[in-house]
């Protein structure tokens, strides 16, 4: 999907195994300027990021088979998908859940209920955080490029 300035649609794999949450965030993030592709199994999402290269990947915490922490463990590991926006979205707020989350990786940690528009906010301030992270990253190399 191509946006009006030119640009790719910034795609996000949406990792839930509940239809009725997948359908509220796909419609939502698509009018919103995303390209959300969705999986309902963890059991295939490295090998699909790998293939596909989103820019986040937003998975629900408690999940049938593989948990949406050790989904965050498995993309952290991987090479291919190291680097990519991990955020949970969850309505199971029990007890060290959201550090859990985090100590595995993640980048965010969002409750249900949640609206797809705060959704996109926080996606948007993901990738925004992560370019400034970059681009300041390649400052200081190029600053010490011309040191050496």
């Amino acid at each position: 999907m191509v946006m009006d300035a030119g640009l790719m649609a910034p795609v996000v794999l949406l990792v839930d195994d509940h239809e009725d949450s997948t359908a509220m965030y796909t419609v939502g993030l698509l009018a919103m300027g995303f390209q959300p592709v969705t999986l309902t199994t963890a059991e295939d999402v490295v090998s699909r990021a790998c293939r596909i290269q989103p820019e986040v990947v937003v998975t629900e915490i408690a999940r049938a088979g593989t948990s949406g922490v050790e989904l965050v463990r498995r993309l952290r590991a991987d090479r291919c998908t190291t680097n990519m926006g991990i955020i949970i979205l969850t309505s199971h707020a029990f007890g060290s859940a959201r550090q859990e989350a985090m100590r595995a990786g993640c980048d965010r940690f969002l409750l249900k209920p949640c609206l797809p528009d705060v959704l996109a906010l926080e996606i948007r301030d993901l990738l925004n955080a992560r370019r400034r992270r970059s681009e300041q990253a390649a400052r200081i190399a190029r600053a010490d490029g011309a040191t050496h």
